[in-house]
């Protein structure tokens, strides 16, 4: 959900931009420049239209008429010319003086002129009776400001003003029988320098605020009764333009740079850096600044002029970027937690793991933690000890295996891995070229009932990192000297005891902090695959056993299974009809394994592999009983992504052939429907409430609806490959990480509501029977009308918020 660019229209004239309006009713884009021109484009498409001469002076606003749809122009020649539809001068009012900005107040019928020494007000005369549709008699001169009166907005019953004399005043425009506007609020030094602009912001909770800009290089908030709000500093020149988009409700602000700063319109804050629309732009950009700055509301578009009379526009996507989070090197894995607060964890690949938090402020800004896996060498080594106490009790101490040079830590504990030379035949794919001394962290899942983060390293190594229990202990058990417990059992002889002081305090005592309040720690290592762990999955209590047990696949063609509540090594996927001494036993594919994920309703699962196969395999707790159940066959490439869909109860799997393949629910698992994903298939994720197939397919996201498998969203902002998404439920958002080094938030794709069927006619007469046909038969003509107006309805309200 963002204003993305639309199109730059560079040969506008010879001459600066003074002014930028628009025309609903025409859908053109009005440019007033300083020799009076006037020249309009197509807002859609930015196509030439026509241009006027009708102007002797600067062009300085422009306004619509919503009642007779006439657009009006101003300039300091002292005239102000009404546009008809056809897109002739309809009228000519002769104010004779220059006018420098206009407003209109539908409630009065009145035109409102800001001129230098204060306000004129003329009245509005739609039927012509005194020959003009603007009554060039002047009804009140407002002269409380003392210079040019540079802006006007009117809303409701009061209009707002500000000039070069730096004051903000508020007049009450409510109609008491007087001609007069009286002064409400006047703010004698609203900024240090002359006003430039003022808009009005209003949010979906009815909440307004009056923001206006200045030459002293800042734009300020205030509240609808003048008191200051925000301030807003750090501009490099005086803010020329300011405009506020009410989509995603932020402020825009533009400074003497080719960009405009964003701001919350709420908190004031700076959100520049989590919606960088403004990085991609081409750099000759950098040789001009942004200068008048406009919302459309009706058409969704913000336009801007710039020092070299360049037009640029942005339009509003409702499937754009959210917000975007920046990252110091390219990301390869995500997850999130569901509890509050939400987390979400990003892996890069240079070994750190980012926790990513959501401020209270705004809907934009997260902050971020770092937690690097090179400092988990205490662990590791904590780690190794316990597998050496606990192999203790199986082996000989004597053996020397435990000795240091030789030792390699191993968590087999069940089934010791056998002493054997590899074959002759296998020396070639030897696992061992496979090592990676690197800490990419390849996959992360994080388990809801432990509050354990799961990380798969490039290393061979997977990291289990918790939240350190023995500080949330220590908090739980502080407590102030002076509390209201320690008062209340001093003095609970003076109290009864029904009193609401002693439940409290027996209430009080149940209480736990929470442990997101502590820090986050490695707390475990597995070490038992020899490669990089590309695939982890997790099966818990809700699937019917007595503890949460965790999957893992990677380069080394092996399938561990572990306890994550004892964390220990449970066993690893064994092919019984082979020898012990057999190289093959553990191996569970031809080539590595790229992907892993476990059904529940079917209590198996399937890991894809280069070998352009996906396996399905029993789930057991003993690597003998995991029994090869199918094969998923069909991609001609490396298969490098394969999901349950647990809305469907399919396997969705995605390759490098540029396919997803739906495999049927049948035990013959055969390939249903194959989708073109144009490109390569880099990550896939199920919408956990519809079932449609979120698909990352090289730089961009493609959503695919679960009934008929129509492309229904497309998500465009990264600039290289998406290495994973998820979905947010409880934000309807998903989450994507790219290798562009960003974490990308987007809306998710809802399923549009059906449209009501219409009632049927009452009457079984043959005539009424004629009628009901006849309207069924107009109802199938105008359908296709009714629902796309309906979804577009639809999309309105659902991104009439941000999440």
């Amino acid at each position: 959900m963002a204003m993305e660019p639309q199109y730059t229209l560079r040969d506008t004239h010879n001459r600066n931009i003074t002014a930028l309006g628009y025309s609903p009713v025409r859908r053109e884009l009005m440019v007033g420049f300083e020799d009076g021109f006037i020249r309009t484009w197509e807002a859609d498409t930015g196509k030439p239209v026509a241009q006027y001469w009708e102007h002797s002076g600067w062009v300085t606003d422009f306004a619509y008429w919503t009642a007779t749809k006439y657009m009006l122009s101003s300039a300091n020649d002292g005239i102000i010319l009404v546009w008809s539809i056809g897109g002739g001068v309809a009228d000519t009012i002769v104010i004779g003086m220059p006018v420098y900005c206009m407003a209109l107040n539908p409630r009065r019928q009145q035109l409102i002129c800001g001129v230098n020494g204060g306000l004129q007000i003329f009245a509005l005369d739609s039927e012509k009776s005194c020959g003009h549709v603007i009554n060039n008699k002047l009804v009140y001169w407002a002269k409380e400001h003392t210079d040019i009166v540079r802006c006007i907005v009117c809303h409701e019953s009061r209009a707002y003003s500000a000039g070069y004399d730096q004051k903000l005043i508020i007049y009450d425009t409510s109609y008491t029988g007087e001609k007069r506007m009286s002064p409400v609020i006047i703010t004698p030094t609203a900024h240090d320098a002359g006003i430039i602009c003022l808009l009005l912001v209003k949010d979906n909770e009815n909440n307004m605020w009056v923001v206006t800009s200045s030459f002293d290089k800042s734009v300020r908030i205030w509240s609808m009764d003048g008191k200051l709000v925000h301030r807003l500093d750090g501009f490099s020149s005086t803010v020329t333009g300011i405009c506020y988009v009410p989509r995603n409700k932020v402020v825009w602000a533009a400074g003497g740079t080719s960009y405009a700063t964003l701001y919350d319109s709420r908190s004031g804050e700076n959100i520049s850096d989590f919606i960088p629309m403004f990085d991609d732009q081409d750099q000759n950009e950098e040789k001009y600044s942004l200068q008048i700055l406009k919302c459309f509301h009706e058409f969704n578009q913000v336009v801007a002029s710039t020092s070299r009379r360049h037009l640029m526009t942005w339009k509003y996507n409702p499937q754009g970027c959210v917000t975007t989070l920046k990252g110091n090197s390219p990301l390869e894995s995500l997850t999130y937690t569901s509890k509050v607060p939400l987390l979400i964890f990003s892996g890069n690949t240079e070994g750190t793991i980012t926790k990513w938090e959501r401020m209270q402020s705004n809907h934009f800004m997260y902050s971020k933690e770092f937690f690097l896996l090179t400092d988990t060498k205490h662990a590791k080594k904590t780690f190794k000890k316990k597998i050496k106490a606990k192999l203790s009790r199986h082996f000989d101490k004597k053996d020397s295996i435990f000795e240091d040079t030789t030792f390699k830590l191993s968590a087999r504990l069940r089934t010791p891995r056998p002493s054997y030379a590899p074959s002759p035949a296998l020396v070639s794919s030897d696992i061992k070229q496979h090592e990676h001394p690197n800490l990419t962290t390849l996959r992360m899942l994080f388990v809801e009932e432990l509050d354990l983060l799961i990380a798969a390293c490039e290393d061979g190594n997977i990291y289990i990192w918790g939240f350190d229990t023995a500080a949330v202990t220590v908090l739980q058990n502080m407590e102030p000297p002076d509390s209201d417990k320690r008062l209340i059992n001093k003095y609970a002889v003076l109290l009864s005891n029904s009193s609401e002081l002693l439940r409290e305090t027996t209430i009080n005592d149940n209480d736990s902090v929470s442990n997101r309040v502590a820090g986050f720690i490695c707390k475990n290592i597995f070490e038992e695959h020899d490669s990089c762990v590309t695939s982890l999955a997790v099966i818990g209590h809700d699937q019917g056993y007595n503890s949460t047990f965790l999957l893992s696949g990677g380069w080394d063609r092996r399938i561990a299974l572990w306890d994550l509540e004892s964390g220990d090594l449970v066993d690893t996927l064994k092919n019984a009809h082979l020898s012990p001494r057999d190289d093959r036993m553990e191996l569970a594919c031809d080539g590595i394994i790229t992907d892993l994920a476990y059904s529940p309703d079917r209590e198996e699962f399937a890991y894809s592999s280069s070998d352009h196969m996906v396996y399905i395999r029993k789930f057991s707790k003993r690597g003998e009983e995991m029994v090869l159940l199918n094969t998923l066959q069909g991609h001609f490439m490396e298969v490098t992504c394969v999901v349950w869909n647990h809305v469907k109860l399919k396997w969705i799997t995605g390759s490098e052939d540029n396919t997803i393949r739906i495999w049927s629910g049948s035990g013959l698992n055969e390939c249903e429907q194959t989708l073109s994903a144009a490109g390569a298939v880099t990550a896939l994720c199920i919408d956990v409430i519809n079932g449609a197939i979120v698909a990352g397919v090289q730089n961009n996201i493609r959503v695919f609806e679960p009934d008929l498998y129509t492309l229904v969203q497309s998500n465009i902002g990264h600039t290289d490959s998406v290495r994973a998404i998820v979905h947010i439920v409880d934000r309807n958002q998903y989450a994507s990480a790219s290798s562009d080094k960003t974490v990308r938030i987007w809306n998710s794709w809802r399923v549009a509501p059906k449209r009501k069927k219409l009632s049927k006619m009452k009457g079984a007469s043959g005539l009424n029977m004629l009628e009901m046909e006849r309207t069924d038969n107009r109802n199938r003509s105008i359908q296709p009308t009714d629902v796309t107006e309906e979804l577009e309805s639809e999309d309105e309200e659902d991104n009439e918020d941000v999440e």
